[in-house]
């Protein structure tokens, strides 16, 4: 997967929905889209109900799990641009061959344990994003575990990196043309 390309097409994206939604002053948009990644989290976790759902027959649809997956996806690089903005100063390719360097892919050693290591990193980061007195090396390092734990976590689904970014790039296009439509 091109990290760089991926972030590119998201900060085009980003860039449509802030000129079609303009920000009110004081609005904290990186808690709404950590807020939105949550929530997209758990419609991932719910395509999978033979993960956590003991209680249901039901079985898991990778198909529609893919498309929330990739639904957090565009979360998660809108947060990594977000994050860009407010905290770093530079070229930002060069801030996201920063993160290629931090990346590194990690796997609990369940499904299950995953995504409550992914919904607590994703906490963190809100935290971090709120609280003054981290600097910018925590919350690089929470969004590089974020990524980390992420990335593992389509690896674990068995999601192909190919298959992830040509549905990215779907997903992408129509959220383009939702803003267009006036979502």
């Amino acid at each position: 997967m091109n990290l760089t390309i991926l972030f590119e097409a998201q900060k085009k994206l980003d860039e449509h929905i802030e000129k079609e939604h303009t920000r009110e002053p004081g609005e904290d948009r990186l808690a709404k889209k950590i807020l939105a990644l949550q929530v997209e989290l758990g419609e991932l976790a719910n395509e999978l109900p033979e993960v956590f759902k003991f209680w249901s027959h039901k079985k898991n649809n990778y198909e529609r799990a893919l498309k929330e997956y990739v639904d957090c996806l565009h979360f998660i690089l809108s947060i990594g641009l977000e994050e860009v903005e407010d905290s770093f100063f530079g070229d930002v390719i060069q801030i996201y061959s920063h993160y290629y360097s931090k990346i590194v892919t990690i796997k609990e050693n369940t499904v299950i344990k995953q995504f409550n290591s992914l919904f607590l990193e994703v906490g963190l980061l809100s935290d971090t994003t709120d609280d003054l007195a981290y600097d910018v090396q925590s919350i690089e390092d929470d969004y590089a575990n974020i990524l980390g734990l992420f990335f593992g976590l389509g690896e674990m689904l068995g999601f192909e990196w190919e298959e992830i970014e040509q549905a990215y790039f779907r997903k992408n296009k129509i959220n383009h043309e939702r803003q267009v439509q006036g979502y």
